[in-house]
């Protein structure tokens, strides 16, 4: 077991290990930050276009960021090696690309999971109002003037369009964004913040291994001087796991073009069945997903082996207390990845103690950080940061106070917009610990804050403005499958190869979200009003979109008092993380990660835990019989079942462009 232990220790160094080339040129180039901006345009323009007007591959939808992740493919492997035949000195290096790849990975989240919720968002309460469901009664009375759009002729033509040609309407959407922007920057500040003052603790002492990072960091390699093509696309192991997700692919996207020629290629997955568990419980599915396969063989085994036993342990205990009639009349809202409501209270009782156990670890950390902040400490360094610990803290707690009163504003109570906030931040950073410990590429918060709250302390606390209030949060708290901290703490790992001074990735990093963000508004708007957001994935009518609004009407109608078996199970799952934490940290060699008790029972993982299951069992074999030296003579082959997964997607999205192909979807995320 000691010996297990040393390997994993030995893997995770290696899958860290910082290449400091400290001879090599500064990173923050005008060359670099320019292609970084450029490319930040084309995932903020791009992945809108692609994921709404062609419906084909979603190109940003999970914490992998596919979208960079094809661009960089591209880059490394095309663009550069022909910048470097033209003439070696105009071709990138490595630490270029890397920036470049960062400022991709924080455009990333906001095209499709933020702006699309938020132009929806700021319109539903008035369009969807019918004499059928009151909401002109019920809802729109309590919404600030400030807060939403609200002219019919502008819904409307949002919804339904105006046809090609005709003109966005800007004088009238420009108000409302501007009148968000204060909350979406303190949003977006506050989850920066929060990472550079934890990069520290989860790099350098706890050193967490960050598994999405794992392939950028093989394409950004460099050969030896005058080599024009990256060593990393000279690997035969890489090309043959390459070639098989590639081959499927391309096959399937052949098929929607040519169904009858390629009639084996009709789902986009390759492999996929059901086994039923329980009676009237959901069967357990087993989908095999190339990328998912790549991603966690560079996991801990403790790790991938916890995330799957507990999504099984998740559907084991859905079925028993549907055999025992355990049922809970709860209503949480739609919107949250855990469905059932005492397993999502579990959840919550997990993320809790997992982010409040993160925080005690890095007590001695944090006290440093506030000394460096407050008084200046000369014995603390914060060099290796984007910004300094004083600003990161004054950022952290300015960004707050703006978020508790535009929430106040919104109409939450004061002690309610604090609350929030605090459940919100908790999810996030507990989420973000997922990403870079657990190396979930596809996931979501696994319950929404505003359900929660309304769970703890009855919607009659809240009154209507305070419920109105609360709705518009389910635009930056439901069903986030990505979002700015995660990309943030991905860049920051990545960061540690840039060397010198980084304190201009910070605003490389906040150039990379305005770019983001006013191109895919802007493409979001003209697709709108062209096809119309009801024909598009955008604007339906599905209950996503309005899950906060239809949540909140049933609310209004039948006010709920605090509910106290939530309280309950929430402490049943914080009482069973603790434990979990405490037998882990006791016994050397428990095999069970206290990691995938919060996220075991999320929907998202009903599809992967297979995956999971699969590169545990491949690394364990590896391991046992082959060391770490056929570990690391493996790892290649797994970066090409991720980018084989990918680049079909991608360049498929480019023919339907061409072609006028709609619904060309050869991968979900």
């Amino acid at each position: 077991m000691k010996g297990k232990l040393r390997a994993e220790r030995d893997i995770s160094a290696s899958d860290e290990g910082s290449l400091a080339y400290l001879g090599s040129p500064s990173a923050f180039t005008p060359r670099a930050l320019f292609l970084g901006a450029l490319f930040s345009f084309f995932i903020g323009a791009g992945v809108p276009y692609a994921s709404f007007y062609l419906q084909g591959s979603f190109m940003a939808l999970g914490f992998s960021t596919v979208g960079a992740v094809f661009l960089l493919f591209f880059l490394t492997g095309l663009i550069n090696p022909l910048l470097k035949s033209l003439h070696p000195g105009i071709g990138l290096h490595r630490r270029e690309i890397l920036l470049i790849y960062i400022m991709m990975v924080m455009a990333s989240p906001l095209p499709s999971l933020f702006a699309a919720k938020f132009l929806v968002q700021v319109t539903i309460p008035f369009y969807y109002a019918t004499p059928e469901n009151e909401w002109r009664e019920l809802i729109l009375p309590y919404v600030p003037h400030w807060l939403m759009l609200d002219d019919p002729a502008i819904l409307d033509s949002f919804y339904e369009g105006l046809g090609r040609g005709r003109p966005v309407p800007w004088s009238f959407w420009l108000p409302v964004i501007l009148c968000w922007l204060p909350f979406v920057w303190a949003l977006f500040l506050v989850m920066i913040a929060a990472m550079v003052i934890l990069r520290k603790q989860w790099i350098v002492h706890e050193r967490l291994i960050y598994p999405l990072v794992q392939v950028p960091l093989a394409m950004a390699q460099e050969g030896e001087e005058g080599e024009r093509v990256n060593p990393f696309f000279k690997n035969p192991v890489m090309w043959i796991g390459f070639s098989i997700p590639a081959l499927w692919g391309t096959l399937h996207g052949l098929h929607n073009y040519f169904p009858d020629v390629l009639p084996i290629a009709a789902s986009a997955d390759m492999f996929y069945m059901q086994l039923p568990l329980f009676n009237d419980t959901p069967p357990l599915h087993i989908v095999l997903r190339f990328n998912i396969l790549g991603f966690f063989y560079f996991l801990k085994t403790e790790i991938a082996f916890s995330l799957w036993f507990f999504n099984l342990f998740a559907a084991a205990l859905r079925g028993i207390f549907a055999l025992l009639g355990v049922i809970s009349q709860e209503t949480l809202g739609a919107g949250h990845a855990v469905h059932d409501p005492i397993l999502a209270h579990h959840s919550m009782g997990g993320m809790l103690v997992l982010v409040l156990a993160g925080l005690w670890m890095a007590r001695k950390h944090l006290a440093a950080v506030f000394r460096k902040a407050f008084k200046g400490d000369p014995t603390v360094d914060d060099s290796d940061e984007i910004i300094s610990y004083r600003a990161a803290v004054f950022m952290l707690l300015a960004g707050c106070l703006v978020l508790v009163g535009w929430l106040w504003m919104a109409g939450l109570p004061l002690w309610a917009a604090v609350a929030l906030l605090l459940l919100a931040l908790v999810l996030f950073v507990g989420f973000t610990r997922v990403v870079a410990e657990g190396g979930l590429s596809d996931g979501a918060l696994p319950v929404i804050p505003a359900g929660i709250l309304v769970s703890a302390v009855g919607s009659s606390a809240l009154g209507p403005y305070g419920l109105v209030g609360l709705a518009t949060t389910f635009m930056w708290t439901g069903n986030m499958r990505s979002f700015v901290m995660a990309s943030c703490a991905n860049g920051l790992k990545l960061a540690e190869e840039l060397g010198g001074n980084k304190r201009p990735l910070f605003w490389a990093m906040v150039l990379a979200l305005v770019v983001s963000l006013a191109s895919a508004v802007w493409m979001l708007l003209s697709v709108g009003y062209e096809a119309g957001a009801l024909n598009m994935r955008m604007g339906g009518t599905g209950t996503a979109h309005r899950a906060g609004f239809d949540f909140i009407e049933r609310l209004l109608r039948t006010p709920t008092e605090p509910y106290y078996w939530g309280w309950f199970h929430t402490g049943v799952g914080a009482v069973v993380m603790s434990l979990l934490m405490w037998v882990r940290w006791r016994f050397i060699g428990w095999p069970l990660h206290p990691l995938g008790y919060p996220i075991g029972p999320i929907w998202i993982m009903d599809a992967l835990w297979f995956n999971m299951f699969l590169a545990w069992l491949i690394k364990v074999v590896v391991l046992k019989y082959g060391g770490v030296g056929l570990y690391r003579r493996t790892r290649p082959f797994f970066f090409g079942l991720i980018l084989g997964n990918v680049v079909p997607g991608g360049i498929f999205l480019i023919v339907d462009h061409f072609t006028g192909m709609v619904g060309n979807i050869i991968f979900y995320g």
